[in-house]
């Protein structure tokens, strides 16, 4: 577990909450390593919540061209095979169907606090240069990916830049969203945006979200991270 700052840190030694993202239809998550990923976080936080980023992957399809229905049905496709992947990686580790924590980021759209956050975003890439900037870069990385890197137009990568937006709130303040008294949101890589959301001053981490990179020792080793 690699903290990105002293706060996130004494977060991580906290260890009161880790909400571990799941991307649908990432190989990296197989069934081992999602059994391994909440084994080791279960036994390393007083409490282990997952969630999968339905709702800001439906941006992603529309920006490929897809209707909204046609995106939200490929999205459940995807998003169902993977929660139910999470939901055997928890019973391996004798976890029962009731004390596990899966959800959607979908459920939490509605949420008071998720909606402030989300429209802060948006009002943040909209005055800060370097932030659209980055967010716009990663928008189009992401699309290239998915058009054998054919460029992407600017229509597309202004709606493909909404899976970040959508992200946001819970890498904010998952606090707030899930009352829980701190959190460290944990994923295997440097999320793309984490510079620029930590440097931007019109953007607000709070003071109990907490952020990390969690890999298999063997996966740093073969990184050339081995001792980060």
């Amino acid at each position: 577990m690699t903290p990105y700052t002293e706060n996130c840190a004494r977060l991580c030694e906290r260890a009161e909450h880790v909400l571990v993202g799941v991307s649908p239809g990432n190989g990296y998550f197989n069934q081992e390593r999602l059994a391994a990923l909440l084994r080791w976080a279960t036994a390393t936080f007083a409490r282990v919540d997952a969630i999968v980023p339905d709702a800001s992957l439906v941006h992603t399809y529309q920006a490929l061209g897809q209707s909204p229905e046609t995106a939200w049905a490929n999205v459940r496709h995807k998003v169902g095979k993977t929660y139910r992947r999470i939901a055997r990686a928890w019973e391996e580790n004798g976890v029962p169907p009731d004390d596990q924590r899966i959800h959607l980021l979908s459920d939490f759209v509605d949420h008071p606090v998720y909606a402030r956050l989300r429209a802060e975003t948006d009002r943040a890439i909209d005055v800060d240069p370097a932030l659209r900037a980055a967010f716009l870069g990663t928008s189009r990385k992401v699309l290239r990916a998915f058009l054998k890197d054919e460029e992407p137009t600017e229509a597309q990568v202004e709606e493909g830049k909404n899976y970040l937006t959508a992200e946001m709130p819970l890498c904010l303040d998952t606090p707030a969203i899930m009352g829980v008294p701190s959190s460290v949101a944990v994923y295997h890589h440097r999320l793309p945006m984490a510079e620029v959301m930590f440097a931007s001053p019109y953007l607000n981490v709070s003071p109990l979200q907490g952020h990390a990179v969690v890999r298999p020792p063997s996966d740093w080793r073969a990184d050339g991270n081995g001792g980060a």
